[in-house]
């Protein structure tokens, strides 16, 4: 017998902003950038917010936006940082002393 999905598991626990924020700085250090799209998408799924509505806020479609976060998609930094923005996350660069 299959194992249960993880999604709907997964979209629960992201409805934490503090486990939001932990999910996609992981995915972002070890997995590719396909992987990060993918990634956004589970936040943005856990959101009570409507995706019209977050495209609207960040200037896109709704179409532009699902765009943006597919296997293809190749978000400019801008639009990027202005959805993390409306998630109510920002980007930052750190570094390691050790590298």
């Amino acid at each position: 017998m299959p194992g249960k999905p993880y999604t709907p598991t997964l979209i629960v626990r992201l409805k934490d902003p503090d486990y939001a924020m932990s999910y996609l700085t992981e995915v972002l250090q070890h997995e590719t950038q396909e992987a990060f799209l993918i990634a956004l998408r589970h936040v943005i799924d856990a959101r009570e917010e409507s995706v019209a509505d977050l495209a609207e806020e960040i200037g896109v479609t709704r179409q532009g936006l699902y765009k943006m976060l597919s296997e293809e998609g190749n978000p400019r930094l801008s639009t990027l940082s202005q959805l993390l923005k409306s998630l109510g996350m920002k980007i930052s660069i750190s570094g390691d002393a050790a590298a």
